[in-house]
């Protein structure tokens, strides 16, 4: 790793909800990321299927069992938020969004959290070979952000994601998306 990432490793703290680990993210944080998510605007735009509209939908979502939660912190400063679940073996779909705090190092953040997750491992093994991810056809700029960091947009799927517009779900298109450790930039 070059010392950007030396660099971040020694500021960035990363919290986790990790099923059966017993230092976890408390209500409290989450409730916390909740509010910023909300302050920022994100909300709509991150959890636009409409299903996460509340604090309480969105605690019960992140320390559902079935995902595996990270928050990049930097000088106890909100960074990003990183979920993973939809596990296939040592494949994961990995959803995220980047916070006011990041402004400007988003890129470095984003290759950090990847090579964290990528490069983990238990007992000798990686624990994860790749990550995929679905992005909204119509989240252009995220489709470039995630382009620059290394992802391999693999095809566009018609009709493969809700988006909850007021009282009426539509269908849209969306990008499948790999990771893998060699693909990082």
């Amino acid at each position: 790793m070059n010392s950007v990432y030396s660099e971040l490793a020694a500021k960035i703290e990363i919290r986790a909800h990790i099923p059966n680990f017993a230092d976890c993210l408390t209500e409290s944080e989450l409730a916390n990321i909740w509010q910023s998510i909300c302050e920022e605007g994100k909300k709509d735009i991150v959890f636009y299927d409409g299903e996460i509209a509340t604090c309480d939908d969105f605690v019960q979502f992140m320390q559902d069992d079935t995902n595996y939660v990270y928050v990049a912190y930097e000088g106890g400063e909100l960074l990003a938020l990183v979920w993973l679940n939809n596990f296939m073996g040592r494949c994961a779909m990995i959803h995220f969004t980047m916070f006011y705090n990041s402004k400007g190092r988003e890129q470095d953040i984003a290759t950090y959290l990847l090579n964290f997750l990528l490069f983990s491992r238990d007992r000798g093994d990686f624990c994860l070979e790749a990550l995929f991810g679905l992005t909204p056809r119509v989240y252009r700029h995220a489709l470039r952000f995630i382009e620059k960091l290394g992802f391999r947009l693999v095809t566009e799927m018609p009709s493969s994601v809700f988006f909850q517009k007021k009282e009426k779900k539509c269908l849209k298109s969306a990008v499948f998306s790999i990771m893998r450790r060699e693909y990082l930039n």
